[in-house]
């Protein structure tokens, strides 16, 4: 697999500009800045797929509107942002029609507090009559990775992936902080053979903790939420920001399952998230399940290079169900996907023994792992765990050459 890169031009009075934008964006490393435009596009013929670009003021010769709109136009980047102080209206819509993904104002990007919501708008996209809204905030340094599942409908397996990422992860060593944000009627904890999880309405009810919380769902992860009483789901909703983020600085790694609608929990999560999952499964509806949940996503003012999307309980030999529709605004969203783990993982969750998934060698665990570790490389925190370079080394294609079957046949 070819490794992500965030590349960037700008003249040297628009570089630390560049810089704040790209952290607003997830990346986690200070992007690589070259010589002209031209350069990112050539690297990017050679890696289709593989580069981030940002593009800011670039001084004389050719403009940074229409050296975005040129690589937006190859096709073979991944994400293309433009980076403008003062960005009107106007240029947004011209960028837009150029089909570039973002127009970034430095100057509406303020680092935000631990806890606390960003007072300033990610300027997206999007008509200038369209509703302002509210981004992630810039991610903080030393933070751990927030991974949040979310769906259109229930019934996917959204649950079931989130106690499984969370065991694998927790199988290379890291310390996770799992967390059930379906408030009034989350469940997670049964995958764990646990009788409740830790209520999020008492945790909260003793001010932000300063460390890792919740129970023990299985080695080296620890369960919150939901709330024992649906009724005080409400009541958890305006604290949720400064526990997520008072967890991510207390673990190695945050996960969170949503409930079926975006409530207020899930909005929150969904704008925090390093990675944002929207899982779906092959039912009638829900190709347009997903359109609604990425549009919202979208709106909601959540980067796409953010936002994947898992297609769950994929036939391997079979053809890959239909994707979202590119109006949605996540054509540049990636795709994983993952197989059905039939009777032998429902058996397990229902047992309470997610736990087991890796010691079994259950598929559905290694697809998994493969999934996790492509996501945790991209952001920059895959750990030094074997196990952990062996799942990504097994999502990497295969190259395949003339006498690839005939060398298979000598092996076997």
């Amino acid at each position: 697999m070819s490794s992500v890169e965030w590349l960037a031009c700008a003249e040297p009075g628009s570089v630390e500009d560049v810089v704040l934008a790209s952290r607003s964006l997830g990346a986690t490393a200070r992007p690589r800045f070259v010589e002209s435009p031209d350069v990112i596009r050539w690297l990017a013929a050679e890696r289709p797929g593989s580069i981030w670009a940002l593009v800011g003021e670039l001084g004389e010769g050719v403009s940074d509107v229409n050296a975005a709109a040129a690589m937006a136009a190859d096709g073979t980047l991944r994400s293309v942002s433009l980076v403008r102080r003062g960005a009107s209206g106007s240029l947004r819509s011209r960028a837009a029609r150029a089909g570039i993904d973002l127009v970034i104002d430095p100057a509406e990007l303020e680092p935000a507090c631990a806890g606390e919501a960003p007072r300033k708008q990610l300027l997206r996209v999007e008509p200038p009559s369209a509703a302002r809204v509210v981004p992630a905030p810039p991610p903080v340094k030393g933070r751990a990775p927030l991974i949040v599942f979310c769906s259109g409908r229930g019934g996917v397996g959204k649950t079931a992936l989130a106690a499984i990422f969370a065991v694998v992860a927790a199988s290379w060593g890291l310390s996770v902080s799992l967390l059930d944000l379906d408030l009034s009627c989350g469940n997670l904890y049964s995958c764990f053979g646990l009788p409740g999880g830790e209520d999020l309405t008492r945790l909260l009810s003793h001010g932000m903790p300063k460390g890792p919380v919740g129970a023990a769902a299985c080695e080296g992860v620890r369960l919150s939420g939901p709330c024992d009483r649906p009724e005080n789901a409400e009541l958890a909703g305006p604290s949720l920001n400064g526990f997520i983020c008072s967890q991510t600085s207390a673990s190695d790694l945050v996960i969170a399952d949503t409930s079926t609608t975006f409530t207020e929990a899930t909005a929150t999560a969904a704008q925090l998230a390093d990675r944002l999952f929207i899982v779906s499964d092959g039912r009638p509806g829900s190709t347009a399940a997903d359109a609604r949940t990425g549009g919202l996503a979208v709106r909601l003012g959540i980067a796409r290079t953010r936002i994947a999307r898992l297609e769950n309980r994929c036939d391997p030999r079979g053809k890959r169900r239909a994707q979202l529709h590119a109006e949605i605004g996540l054509e540049a969203a990636r795709v994983f996907c993952a197989p059905d783990g039939g009777e032998e993982v429902a058996e397990l969750l229902a047992a309470g023994r997610a736990s087991q998934m890796t010691e079994l060698g259950v598929p559905l665990a290694d697809s998994v792992a493969t999934m996790l570790a492509q996501v945790l490389a991209e952001l920059g925190q895959l750990p030094e765990h074997d196990a952990a370079k062996r799942a990504l080394e097994a999502g990497e294609p295969r190259k395949r050459s003339f006498f690839g079957r005939r060398k298979e046949a000598r092996s076997a």
